[in-house]
């Protein structure tokens, strides 16, 4: 909602005037006009929880240890817990849309959601330069093992002090309702002041940066990658490590960019937030921005298929899993089966 806090704003309804409608009768009616983003938030909640469990699983205990299994696993931890917590947050926030009275509960839920855009980012930025680095500068120091975790520790830290000032500007927006009756709103597109601004914008150029970064970046392994390849023998160009460096490089570059598309919108729309008529929109037009709006929250859904499409290891591993939650069989079976995923480890998750 764009507007200034404590203003208020006369919210026209859908249906035929009554003599007197409560703030929760109102609320109902626009409940009501949002059940497409509701049903939208709840179909991806039931599929990133499951996805992402799986993905911590696989990679957390079936892949040997590397530095793009221990990024890899921070991508999916995150993508997890925004499933189990940001995702609820944005269905209630809908649900009790002009009845979000707690400020606390509507800051907690826009300083988680940066949060998890701020730190997502910078996990992809350091996969990036880890690709970069193998790739372009094998001669150089590289990021390993021993000190990966400073990398992501670093990521963590900086997506805090970015995050911090989105506690401080996220409001409640009192609105004027029909009948004289006053609603409140937790926002996702807001503008309280010149402060507020300048933070939406300088998230906004941070993501661009960002997308921009890892584009030229992946655009430069991919580039080195074709001239090694042109120079091997096409008989020894398709060894397992080759094939290996490509389904990394190729799986980094899709989770990246649709970081970058599924980002973006967001931060547009906080820029454009005082352009924007919410009030005269009908009820698909609210629709289609409300999920706009949340279009974020596709990146931490996706990235199960990426790896599904991109890693038959993972693929297959995946869909054991799969079978034998789903067909439950005698202790002495799933020690059979486990001994199967054991045998999946290898030595080739380390590569250049």
């Amino acid at each position: 909602m764009d507007s200034e806090e404590g203003s208020t704003i006369v919210v026209p309804t859908e249906t035929s005037p009554r003599e007197y409608m409560s703030l929760n009768d109102i609320n109902d009616e626009e409940v009501r006009r949002l059940t497409a983003p509701i049903v939208y938030l709840s179909i991806l909640m039931v599929i990133g929880v499951p996805g992402n469990m799986i993905v911590l699983i696989i990679y957390g205990r079936k892949y040997s240890k590397s530095v793009y299994r221990t990024i890899i696993w921070n991508i999916a931890l995150m993508d997890f817990l925004f499933s189990i917590v940001a995702l609820p947050f944005n269905i209630a926030e809908l649900v009790h849309f002009y009845t979000f009275t707690e400020l606390w509960a509507c800051k907690m839920i826009a300083v988680v959601a940066i949060f998890f855009v701020l730190y997502s980012s910078h996990l992809l930025v350091i996969m990036a330069i880890y690709r970069f680095r193998q790739v372009c500068m094998p001669t150089k120091k590289q990021i390993t093992l021993s000190n990966v975790k400073y990398w992501i520790g670093g990521g963590f830290i900086v997506a805090i002090l970015f995050d911090f000032p989105q506690g401080i500007f996220q409001p409640i927006v009192e609105v004027s309702l029909v009948h004289n009756v006053t609603g409140y709103v937790c926002p996702v597109s807001y503008k309280t002041s010149v402060n507020a601004d300048i933070y939406n914008g300088f998230l906004t150029c941070l993501m661009v940066i960002y997308s921009l970064f890892l584009l030229i970046v992946y655009l430069l392994i991919g580039h080195k990658m074709y001239l090694r390849y042109k120079r091997q023998n096409i008989a020894h160009s398709s060894n397992q490590t080759d094939q290996l460096s490509n389904k990394i490089t190729k799986i980094a570059f899709a989770i990246s960019i649709v970081f970058a598309v599924s980002y973006l919108p967001i931060f547009i729309i906080k820029l454009l937030a005082s352009k924007i008529d919410h009030h005269n929109m009908n009820t698909v037009e609210l629709s289609v921005l409300r999920i706009f709006e949340r279009s974020y929250v596709v990146n931490h859904v996706t990235n199960t298929f990426i790896y599904t499409f991109y890693d038959k290891r993972f693929r297959k591993t995946f869909w054991s899993l799969c079978t034998e939650v789903v067909h439950r069989k005698p202790s002495g079976s799933q020690s059979v089966k486990s001994s199967e995923y054991k045998n999946t480890k290898d030595s080739s998750d380390t590569v250049v």
